[in-house]
């Protein structure tokens, strides 16, 4: 099936089935810093999972190593059954993948940044529509039908024709994700969404990821502990690099295993 021949779903379905995304052992430094330290992650086609901890710990950086934005300097990442930056030459030893590459397979993995990055001489409409047309190949007639239906979906149906700078910040993080969506990828990075909102702002940029829950495959960086807590079927906490809790979201805010989690939690709700 063409791109121009898909049709966008929106069903609810309860997470588990294929693994979409898989880690493993993913290691990463800048200089003689090591921000990632052997991290492994597994998740599911519709799964949420939450990951969360100080800053500085490593969060954004695993997010950019799953989407090869960073090229992890050891371990892999697979999107489904293809690993992500290397092809497998006839001997059997992955090469790394030409940048062009790299791109076309990380169109299958939306990433909302915490700035949103915006064409600001585009409208809302125009923002949404411009990959799918020019990387995807969609006839623009359908892109745009696509595109306000996910203007309708995140609650800007009457802000398409609206340049962002005449968008507030919740709304143009919508925008972002609507566009992010647009690329129907099989899974969605969300690196602290919020975090360049006003607080008034945050509540609608929030709903709208609790709405999408359970209709992506979503890893989102979070310090929204309500989201976390209410959308998330996992909840992984990462410090110094390293995975030091994973647990499901009544078992990790109410019962804490390490000193460390509960320590931050601590800061978190005080």
């Amino acid at each position: 099936m063409s791109p121009g021949d898909q049709t966008m779903t929106w069903t609810q379905k309860p997470a588990g089935g294929e693994v979409i995304v898989r880690a493993i052992d993913i290691r990463k430094s800048f200089g003689a810093n090591e921000v990632i330290r052997g991290i492994s992650l597994e998740v599911r086609e519709r799964e949420v999972v939450c990951i969360v901890g100080p800053s500085g710990s490593g969060k954004t950086t695993l997010l950019r190593c799953i989407n090869h934005l960073e090229r992890p300097d050891s371990g892999s990442v697979w999107l489904k059954d293809e690993r992500i930056g290397y092809r497998r030459d006839r001997s059997g030893t992955y090469r790394p993948l030409p940048e062009r590459y790299v791109c076309r397979q990380r169109r299958q993995v939306g990433f909302v940044f915490q700035q949103f990055n915006l064409f600001p001489h585009r409208t809302a409409l125009e923002n949404v529509i411009e990959s799918p047309v020019r990387v995807l190949g969609v006839a623009r007639e359908q892109a745009i039908r696509e595109a306000r239906e996910l203007l309708a979906r995140v609650g800007l149906a009457a802000k398409e024709g609206a340049y962002p700078g005449r968008l507030s910040g919740g709304q143009q993080q919508r925008v972002a994700i609507a566009r992010a969506l647009a690329m129907r990828p099989l899974l969605m990075l969300f690196d602290e969404p919020t975090s360049a909102l006003d607080p008034e702002m945050i509540g609608e940029v929030v709903s709208v990821m609790e709405e999408l829950a359970h209709r992506m495959t979503m890893i989102v960086v979070t310090h929204e502990m309500g989201f976390a807590r209410r959308a998330a079927d996992r909840v992984v906490m990462i410090d110094e690099g390293k995975v030091i809790e994973e647990a499901a979201p009544e078992a990790f805010f109410t019962a804490p295993r390490e000193q460390r989690t509960q320590d931050f939690l601590s800061k978190m709700f005080h």
